[in-house]
């Protein structure tokens, strides 16, 4: 069974049609990277899937269950979406972190908040947040920054805090880690340090959504690719068929750029 499905999707923005009838699957253990020029509609893909935008039409399914439907009401309820966003952890371009922070907090802070919503938090709060710091530590020595806990991101070097982004992510341990170019924000040198570490995830199968430019990359991590222009899906398939011989001539123009 695949671990998420995406059938029809569809999405506007006033008269500008962003998404149009979209629909992939992906296995457990897989890594889909999206690719496209900006303005394809690879991001609003990914805001869809974490409900940070609702789509018009279609369907989203993980682990087969439903997790929003356009024809049922009940999809749309805050209460609901905001459960259902905990399916999919995010990394966004720009870091996101909060500056009064340290790179700890940052990480261990969502965690603590649905801790505070389980049965029985009140008589094991020591307990409980001293679990969620020792794991939020782990996922900090795992990106190479065990001695950079208590720094906030303003001492910290982009490449950093993207990892740190990235450990917040896997901290609440999602089905699917989304990833929205998280090395655009970056120079060379750091997009490398970045890049190592998902290569890292990659190894360790976790299923991950990623939104990139970097077709190398692309090529050698993905098993799937879906090459998006217009809203539309243009062309999807294995990592090195679309990367190394495209069908579409619209994929091989996009491609062609990066040479």
């Amino acid at each position: 069974m695949s671990i998420l499905e995406v059938r029809n999707l569809k999405k506007q923005f006033g008269s500008t049609s962003v998404l149009q009838d979209i629909s992939f699957s992906l296995e457990q253990g897989q890594i889909l990277a999206v690719i496209g020029s900006s303005g394809s509609g690879k991001s609003t893909l990914l805001r869809c899937l974490n409900s940070l935008e609702t789509p018009d039409q279609g369907m989203i399914r993980v682990k087969g269950e439903t997790l929003f439907d356009a024809d049922d009401p009940a999809a749309r309820r805050e209460k609901e979406v905001r459960q259902k966003r905990r399916h999919f952890g995010l990394v966004f371009q720009s870091f996101n972190l909060f500056p009064q922070y340290t790179a700890l907090k940052n990480i261990t802070l969502g965690c603590e908040l649905l801790a505070k919503k389980q049965p029985g938090f009140r008589k094991n709060r020591a307990k409980i947040f001293q679990e969620i710091r020792s794991d939020a530590q782990e996922l900090l020595a795992q990106m190479g920054l065990g001695d950079r806990a208590e720094y906030y991101p303003h001492q910290l070097s982009g490449g950093q805090q993207q990892r740190v982004a990235i450990a917040r992510a896997l901290a609440l341990r999602p089905d699917i880690l989304c990833f929205d170019e998280p090395t655009s924000a970056l120079d060379p040198e750091l997009t490398t340090e970045v890049l190592k570490v998902i290569r890292t995830l990659a190894k360790q199968r976790i299923t991950m959504v990623i939104v990139t430019h970097e077709m190398a990359f692309a090529r050698d991590v993905a098993d799937q690719i879906i090459f998006m222009d217009q809203g539309s899906i243009v062309e999807q398939g294995g990592a090195r068929q679309v990367i190394e011989y495209p069908k579409e001539e619209r994929t091989r123009q996009f491609l062609s750029r990066y040479a």
